[in-house]
Order: C-alpha cells, then sequence, then structure tokens
C-alpha cells in the first residue's frame, strides 16, 4: 500500500478525488492552504531522507491534484520547522506571494517566511522573545500596511499560556506587540476576523492553569476585538463550564450575528478525561444564544472541528476529526480509526450533508487522518488539506488532499447528497414531560423507537447517567439532587437536548 512516493484513490471519471503524497521522502504533512486561481498553494512540513530535521515546504498543485512543484527549506542549525495550525499561509494583497508563519522546534521561537510567487524564499526571519519560554506563531493576516501575526506564548514568569497579537511590515519589521492575559486562566488564540482595518475580532478559550485537576476544569469562549495599535475596542466571556469549550473559527453573519465552532466537553471519571463533542453557535450582536447545535456523540477526547470556513452561498464548512467504528470482522468493541470529517452548514447553521473519510485503511493498525484547511473553488467544489498518518510497515506521515462536490460527494456522476438537511430529531418534535419532576421523565417523540444513547448531565457538564442503544421512553432520575439537568437524546449522529427540573 505504501510503495509509490504519490497514492491516488479515485475512479474513472470523477471529478473529485483524494490523494496522498509523500513527495519521494521520509513524511509529509499540509497544514495550510491558499488558492490562486486555478493553483492550490499548500504550506507545510516534510522530512527529507539524510535530514534529522522537518523542513518547511511550499507545494503548489492544481484543482485535480496533480503536483506542479515543491519547495523544501531546512533550517541551517538543523531546528525542525513546526507548521501545524489551519491559517499559517497568506496570500500577498499585491499578487507578489506568500507569507507562511510557525516555530522552531528545539528553539522554541516563532517566526514569519516571504516566498514569490514560485515559492523561493524572500526571507525568513525568527523572532525571539526572552520573556517566553515558548512561541506558538499560528495565524497571520495581510493587512493594508502590514502584516497581523497571532498566537500564544508561555510567559517565563508564571509559566501561564497567553495569546499574542503583533504587528509587523511587508519586511517582518515589528512595528508592535501585545500580549493578552485572563487573570488566573490560560488564554488560548483559536482565529481572527478582520472587519476593517481598525476593528480585529479574536475567538480564544480560557481555561484552568496546568495542573488543576480535571473534573475542576472549566472553560469559557472568548470574543473580543482590538484596533489598528493593539487596544482592547470590546470583549465578551461566556461562563466557565464545558459547555463552551472556547470560540473557534468566527464569522458576522450579514445580519449582524455572531456564528463560531465551539464544543461541549463532559468529564469521564472512568478514564478521567474530557470527552468532546463539536459545535456550531450563533449569538446576536448582543451574544445572546440564538442556536446551539452539536454534531456527532460526546464519547472520545479527540472529537472536533478543526476549522470552519464561509462559502459563497452564506453557509459553512466545517472540517475536523472524529473516532470512527468501521465495521470489519473481528468487529472491534472500539474506534478503530480517527478519520477526517467534513460538515456542511447553510446560512442558517442547519446541516445539508456530511462525511468522514481515510486516505489509508489498514485491517491490522488502522490509521489517524487530519483535516486542516479548506478552499471552495468557483465550481462550488471543496478542496480539503491534511495529512495521514500510517503504522505499516513503520509510522509515516503522508500530505492529503481530497475534493468534493458542493453536494459533499466525491464521485459527482453517481452523486446523491450524505445525508439529508431534514435533521432526524428536529427539536420541537421531542418533548419531555412532567417538567419539574421528582422521579420519572417520559419521552415523547413519534418518528423514533429507539435511541443509540441518552444522557443525563448536570449544569457543569458532568455525566450523571447514561443508556446506550435504549429503546426506553421515560428516564428515571429519582436518584439525583435536586437541580437543573439536561437530557441528551442522540440519533444516527444527530442529537437534540432538553433541560428538565429535578424537585421532590
Amino acid at each position: 500500500m505504501l510503495i509509490s512516493a504519490l497514492i491516488e484513490y479515485t475512479a474513472p471519471a470523477q471529478p473529485g478525488f483524494s490523494r496522498a503524497y509523500d513527495l519521494g521522502e521520509r513524511a509529509a504533512g499540509f497544514q495550510s492552504m491558499e488558492l490562486s486561481g486555478d493553483t492550490l498553494v499548500v504550506y507545510g512540513v516534510v522530512l527529507e531522507e539524510g535530514q534529522f530535521a522537518a523542513g518547511m515546504l511550499l507545494a503548489r498543485f492544481d484543482t485535480s491534484g496533480n503536483l506542479i512543484d515543491y519547495h523544501i527549506y531546512n533550517d541551517s542549525l538543523s531546528d525542525d520547522f513546526t507548521v501545524a495550525y489551519p491559517n499559517s499561509l497568506a496570500k500577498l494583497g499585491d499578487g507578489s506571494g506568500y507569507v507562511g508563519v510557525g516555530q522552531f522546534f528545539y528553539r522554541r521561537n516563532g517566526y514569519l517566511a516571504r516566498f514569490d510567487n514560485s515559492g523561493a524564499p524572500v526571507f525568513l526571519k525568527e523572532y525571539d522573545d526572552p520573556a517566553s519560554v515558548v512561541d506558538f506563531y499560528e495565524e497571520v493576516k495581510v493587512l493594508g500596511d502590514g502584516l497581523l501575526i497571532l498566537g500564544e506564548k508561555t510567559d517565563a514568569s508564571s509559566s501561564v499560556l497567553n495569546i499574542f497579537i503583533m504587528k509587523t511590515d511587508f519586511q517582518g519589521n515589528k512595528i508592535w506587540e501585545k500580549k493578552i492575559t485572563t487573570p488566573n486562566r490560560r488564554t488560548l488564540f483559536n482565529n481572527v476576523l478582520v472587519l476593517n482595518e481598525n476593528e480585529y475580532v479574536i475567538g480564544a478559550t480560557t481555561t484552568a492553569v496546568q495542573g488543576t485537576p480535571l473534573p475542576q476544569v472549566k472553560n469559557t469562549s472568548k470574543i473580543f476585538a482590538i484596533d489598528s495599535l493593539g487596544n482592547i475596542k470590546w470583549q465578551w466571556e461566556s461562563q466557565p463550564s464545558l459547555e463552551e469549550l472556547g470560540a473557534g473559527s468566527i464569522f458576522r453573519t450579514p445580519d449582524g450575528n455572531w456564528a463560531y465552532t465551539s464544543a461541549r466537553g463532559w468529564y469521564n471519571a472512568t478514564y478521567n478525561e474530557i470527552s468532546k463533542q463539536p459545535k456550531f453557535i450563533i449569538r446576536d450582536e448582543n451574544f445572546n444564544i440564538i442556536r446551539d447545535d452539536t454534531f456527532g456523540v460526546a464519547d472520545f477526547p479527540i472529537n472536533y472541528f478543526t476549522k470552519a470556513i464561509q462559502l459563497t452561498d452564506g453557509g459553512w464548512l466545517t472540517i475536523g476529526l472524529k473516532p470512527v467504528h468501521y465495521p470489519i470482522p473481528p468487529v472491534p468493541m472500539w474506534y478503530n480509526s480517527f478519520s477526517g470529517w467534513m460538515v456542511r452548514l447553510d446560512s442558517q447553521g442547519d446541516q445539508l450533508w456530511s462525511r468522514v473519510d481515510t486516505a489509508f485503511w489498514s485491517y491490522e493498525t488502522g490509521s489517524t487522518n487530519y483535516y486542516y484547511d479548506a478552499v471552495e473553488l468557483p465550481s462550488g467544489s471543496l478542496i480539503v488539506c491534511g495529512y495521514s498518518r500510517t503504522y505499516e510497515p513503520e509510522p509515516k506521515d503522508w500530505g492529503w488532499l481530497i475534493k468534493v462536490s458542493k453536494d459533499g460527494c466525491l464521485d459527482t456522476l453517481f452523486c446523491s447528497p450524505v445525508s439529508t438537511s431534514f435533521p432526524i430529531i428536529p427539536n420541537k418534535a421531542v418533548t419531555l414531560y412532567p417538567n419539574p419532576t421528582s422521579s420519572w421523565i417520559n419521552i415523547q417523540i413519534e418518528s423514533i423507537d429507539k435511541w443509540d444513547r441518552i444522557e443525563v448531565y448536570n449544569v457543569h457538564g458532568q455525566l450523571m447517567h447514561a443508556m446506550p442503544d435504549s429503546s426506553e421512553s421515560r428516564i428515571d432520575i429519582s436518584r439525583l439532587d435536586d437541580g437543573v439537568y439536561f437530557i441528551r437524546l442522540t440519533k444516527a449522529g444527530q442529537s437534540v437536548t432538553k433541560k428538565v427540573i429535578k424537585r421532590r
């Protein structure tokens, strides 16, 4: 399976494709991508034969996945280039080339690289911050008068992770830098939205400091705006809980609402871990909740949306990673693959379709498959980049590109929507009664006679009771303390949550 340097999985007469690339080297990974006309410019890392460290990669492909050319740049001090972020490459506004950011793995400093249109380097600038132990340069944005670089730095005195925002000119010379902290919390950067030249909106996460016991960990979504000098203009933050693990890719809708990716979590005491379930949230201009939708099932820590992009029809494509249980003999008791995951939403946030894919599959060892970035073509087709890790005959990473139609199909000749736009369990179709209750809660819905999973959570997001593969139409909560609880009903990967009050 791993013989050739370029492996393609695609059926005849398909405009879509799924291809894995190692470029003839020991390993490759694609982390960020820009579309320039009919050319895909991909940014990532490659570990060459004979090298001890990973080099920086800039590769060009046509929109059919054919490799045009690529360049690999190794650090003169034999340090690894570590680029693992979906927004670490940006196209310059004057059409003269590209800029990319990342981290030197061992020196732990951030860098800015500039390339011309052929992929040749113009400069590489390293930034050393004595006040920081580790610097993560995660995103670069091109402004009218320079560059905006964002990420996280670990404070040398407190070892706490905080957001940094740096403005440079087009030669990489620093103009100003700001650090955003939250008292007694770690502050993590997720995404920036440039509204105009004087307002940049940042989606972030705050969480407990390192060393906090997992049952006590609570997160917040933090959204704030800075002006062109880095001063905070306004900010909003959710209440600490496991209902929102942070604000990811953030968007402003035409009607002035805020939309962003997130996740909900619950503490699994059996394995001492926090399982995650991706979310897409829409709030009004004052951050009052309009809708809050979850996807998949919250039963594994590695289950998330990496990024979302807004599409020309006003909807979104979310991409990420989810555990998948492939029914192979002998049927395993647990997940046997981590697969790339796409979910397309319309402009109201309703799901149109979803699909999961693997670049490679092995009955013996499975594979892990990551999505990092995506672009929309003028035709409406979607191309996603990432990488796949295989384990035989030894562990190896492959760059990965996959192209699907606007309907989510790899094969458009025999295309039908991957999933219906009509939800299996519409929120309004489910009724729980009596509410409040002292003991039993009845579930009323006409279309479903068996649930994949029924869960009861407290207000802190902790799982109090679970019933897998249940045909029960009622739940006994008599043993729970009085208070507010959330009943979560899951069927075919879709869920609905209802609030109930337990009162004696």
